[in-house]
């Protein structure tokens, strides 16, 4: 299951290199774990984080 958030909250990341707002793309793994995927359509950026 995917989930793209667009409104942007306290959470939300503004990328280090551009300063644009990042997307936040929350998955679930087949362990169950979140994998939390911050992307940046500006400049190419992308991360993810596990929790």
């Amino acid at each position: 299951m995917n989930e793209e958030k667009r409104n942007h909250t306290l959470m939300d990341q503004k990328c280090p290199t551009c300063g644009s707002w990042m997307k936040t793309i929350i998955e679930t793994s087949p362990r169950g774990m979140k994998i939390i995927t911050y992307r940046c359509d500006e400049c190419g950026l992308n991360y993810r984080a596990e929790g």
